[in-house]
Parts: C-alpha cells; structure tokens; sequence
C-alpha cells in the first residue's frame, strides 16, 4: 500500500510511534488514519535508519474494506513490487524495497 500526499512522491503509510506504543501497533494505527484499512496481522520485514529517523517495514496479507484517502493524503493505491521503479516513489522507500525483495 502506497500514500501521496498533495504534489509529493508516492510513500508508505506512517508516522511517530507514540509513547507506550510498539512498531506495530503504530503501524496498524497509521494504516487506518491514511488509508482507512485494517489488518488481522502485519509481519515485521525489516528496520531502515534514514538520519534520525527509523523506518520498520511490516507485510501485511489480507486487508478489509478498500482504501480511501484520510487525513493529509491525497491518493493511496496498491502498487506491484515490480511496478516500484516505474512510480515517483521516494529514494529511501525504493532501498528498503529492495533489500526486501
């Protein structure tokens, strides 16, 4: 699942991790606000530091609903791991990708 916000590159779902809460959980949180989906189980896949920022990557299998745009973003759409290097998706987005295929 890829989010766009106004005139910006395509981006994965996320945010802060809020206090007393895991990776995960801020992960399934983040879902739902930009996409308004909901998942049984996320799988942890990887950890990327960009700077001072962590990014955690989940997979998720089986999501409810259909995605809709919440809150700051504009579009939000499955996009084909293969399909990646076609879309104006950001640089950091595109190496964890890639360390995960």
């Amino acid at each position: 699942m890829f989010v766009r916000k106004r005139n910006a590159k395509w981006n994965l779902p996320g945010g802060r991790v809020e206090r007393d809460e895991t990776p995960l959980e801020a992960a399934m949180r983040e879902m739902v606000e930009e996409t308004g989906l909901a998942f049984d189980e996320l799988r942890y896949l990887t950890m990327y530091r960009e700077d001072k920022v962590i990014h955690y990557l989940f997979e998720a299998r089986k999501a409810y609903d259909k995605p809709r745009p919440r809150n700051e973003i504009e579009s939000c759409r499955w996009i084909k791991a293969r399909d990646v290097s076609k879309r104006r998706v950001r640089r950091p987005i595109k190496t964890i990708l890639k360390r995960c295929a």
